[in-house]
C-alpha cells in the first residue's frame, strides 16, 4: 500500500507544476526582474539575458569601501599599463600573475626573463592590436566578491563594459591579468 502512495504522490505534485508557462501579469518587467532577482546594487546594470552572468552572479556585492578601494588599485594599474611603465604596473598584479608574465616573457623571447615587468613589456610586444588605452572615466561600478577573488566591472568610456579579475593578497587588492576583459553583450 505505501508504494503504490508514493507514485501518486510524487504524480500530483508533478501535476501541480503544469501550468500555461505565460505570464498571469503581461509583464515584461516582471520577466526581467525573475531573470536574477537576488542579484542586487550595481552588478543588476551589467547583466545581459540570455547571456554569460558568471561574473554579475559571482560571489556577492562587495560595500562601497572595498569599491573604493579595489578601485584606485585599479585606476593605478590601467594607468601604468597605458604609459608602458611595467616597472609600476606589476606593483599591482597578483604575485602569481607577476610569475606569469615572467615565465611568458621567456617562452616569447626564448631567454631567461627574470623579472614581471620585462616579461610583461615582452607579451604586450607581442600584442597585434594592443589594448592599452585607459578607458575608464572613473571608479570601478560594481565589485563582485567571494572569500578571497573577485571581479571588477565598470562602463568604459569606449562604450563597452569590462571586467578585471582581482584576488585579495596581503590584505590588499591585486589584480590578476595583464588586460582588462570585455564584457561582449
Amino acid at each position: 500500500m505505501r508504494r503504490a502512495i508514493i507514485p501518486l504522490i510524487l504524480a500530483a505534485l508533478a501535476l501541480a507544476g503544469c501550468g500555461s508557462g505565460g505570464s498571469t501579469d503581461g509583464s515584461e518587467t516582471a520577466a526581467e526582474e525573475r531573470i536574477y532577482p537576488y542579484v542586487k546594487g550595481p552588478s543588476r546594470e551589467f547583466l545581459v539575458a540570455g547571456e554569460d552572468n558568471a561574473v554579475q552572479t559571482f560571489g556577492h556585492e562587495a560595500t562601497k569601501s572595498e569599491r573604493e578601494a579595489a578601485s584606485r588599485v585599479i585606476e593605478a594599474w590601467i594607468q601604468a599599463r597605458e604609459k608602458k611603465n611595467w616597472s609600476k604596473g606589476c606593483r599591482y598584479l597578483s604575485k602569481e600573475t607577476q610569475v606569469y608574465l615572467a615565465r611568458s616573457g621567456t617562452l616569447l623571447s626564448q631567454r631567461k626573463v627574470k623579472t614581471c615587468a620585462k616579461g610583461w613589456a615582452i607579451v604586450a610586444a607581442q600584442n597585434p592590436v594592443p589594448p592599452r588605452k585607459n578607458n575608464m572615466d572613473g571608479p570601478i561600478d560594481s565589485l563582485r566578491m567571494g572569500d578571497q577573488y573577485g571581479y571588477a566591472q565598470y562602463h568604459g568610456n569606449d562604450g563597452l563594459d569590462w571586467v578585471v579579475p582581482v584576488m585579495r593578497e596581503d590584505g590588499a587588492w591585486k589584480v590578476t591579468e595583464s588586460d582588462p576583459i570585455e564584457r561582449f553583450k
